[in-house]
């Protein structure tokens, strides 16, 4: 057993948690409150939190849309989907690459078809829209 295991604190976020396991290639890690043992998160917990914060598991749509990073055009594109009856339930991306990004908007359940046709008609490139 080790005698200093890595540990968290129950009001720690969550991401520190992700993070410890992920930088120490552990499967789960000890939640500790004054000493004592409260609990334990896993790598399973944590895929868990995060297929719950993507909405993964409900019926949704995805339109994945290549942003330039100039100020107001993540505001142009939200509003394009909204304009076009997209309900956005989040929204991730990836890193820079060359002053652009590509964002994932996650919607409720949609036709992607006419949002993909708005986008495109603003000069946006949709790298996938996926009903």
């Amino acid at each position: 057993m080790i005698k200093k295991p890595i540990c968290v604190d129950p009001d720690d976020d969550i991401e520190i948690g992700a993070q410890l396991i992920y930088r120490h290639k552990i499967g789960g890690i000890p939640v500790v409150k004054d000493s004592r043992l409260v609990g334990i998160i896993t790598a399973t917990d944590m895929l868990r939190t995060f297929i719950d914060m993507m909405g993964m598991l409900t019926s949704t749509s995805r339109v994945d849309v290549e942003i330039e990073e100039k100020p107001g055009t993540f505001k142009q594109v939200l509003q394009v989907i909204n304009d076009s009856g997209g309900d956005i339930i989040n929204v991730g991306m990836t890193s820079r690459c060359a002053g652009r990004r590509t964002y994932f908007f996650r919607l409720a359940a949609c036709k992607t078809a006419v949002i993909k046709k708005a986008l495109e008609k603003e000069g946006f490139t949709v790298v996938a829209a996926m009903d």
